[in-house]
């Protein structure tokens, strides 16, 4: 496990606490949302995640945080998939916006660039125009580190 992703955690389980007020109506515990996204490993997962916490549980600190990290580790783990990730995101225009936004600087450097570099040479033809609002997100991010 990448040291970024151990002090992530680390740091998580400290903070979570004090923002469990913040969702009142969320129905996930601080527990359930970090195994949620520690054992999420591809697009399906992340939309099941995606379905079960919004728009009830909340998407800021420490959350987005964990958010991005999941969103941006498998996009650059499982590039091969863009075409599910595409068809999931043109029939949720939230799930669209959700994935879009945690594309940021909280991911990891490494994982970023390599986002970027599939996005700018290994697109599919049907997927032009997201690869191209991914590489505009993953360079703001770099950008911002």
């Amino acid at each position: 496990m990448k040291l970024f992703q151990i002090l992530f955690y680390a740091v998580f389980f400290i903070q979570a606490s004090a923002q469990a007020a913040e969702a009142s109506t969320c129905v996930v515990s601080d527990k359930e949302f970090l195994h949620q996204i520690t054992s999420s490993s591809d697009w399906l997962d992340v939309h099941a995640v995606f379905k079960r916490n919004f728009p009830s549980c909340k998407d800021g600190g420490l959350y987005a945080d964990g958010y991005t990290n999941l969103v941006v580790g498998v996009m650059a783990t499982n590039w091969g998939d863009l075409a599910l990730l595409d068809d999931l995101m043109r029939k949720n225009a939230a799930f669209k916006r959700f994935i879009l936004r945690h594309i940021g600087a909280s991911a990891g450097e490494n994982d970023l660039s390599r986002v970027l570099h599939n996005a700018e040479v290994a697109c599919l033809k049907q997927s032009v125009h997201l690869c191209q609002e991914i590489a505009k997100r993953c360079k703001s991010a770099l950008g911002s580190k």
